[in-house]
C-alpha cells in the first residue's frame, strides 16, 4: 500500500507542476502525505519542512512579479522526497 501512495504522489506531482496556479493542492497533497502514517515513515520531509518552503514561495511571489523559481524549488524538493521514498520500498 505505502508504494502505491507514493506512485500516487509521483503522478500528482507530475499532473500539477506545471503551474503556480497549483500551488494549494501541491501544499495540501504535500501536507497529507508528511503525517500520513503510511508514507511520514519514508518520507524525508516534515511538516516544518514544508511550510517554511510554502513560505518562500509565497514571499517571494508577494514581493516579486513571480514567484516561479521558488514555486519549482518547492515542487522539486517535494518529487525528490517521493523518489527518494519509492526507491527506499522497492
Amino acid at each position: 500500500m505505502q508504494k502505491e501512495k507514493l506512485e500516487d504522489l509521483a503522478a500528482f506531482i507530475r499532473e500539477n507542476r506545471s503551474s503556480e496556479g497549483n500551488f494549494e493542492k501541491l501544499l495540501a497533497k504535500m501536507e497529507d502525505a508528511a503525517t500520513d502514517n503510511e508514507t511520514k515513515e519514508v518520507l524525508k520531509i516534515t511538516p516544518e519542512d514544508i511550510r517554511t518552503k510554502a513560505d518562500e514561495y509565497r514571499k517571494a511571489k508577494e514581493t516579486g512579479s513571480t514567484g516561479w523559481p521558488e514555486f519549482e524549488k518547492f515542487v522539486s524538493e517535494f518529487e525528490k522526497a517521493v523518489m527518494e521514498a519509492r526507491r527506499v520500498t522497492e
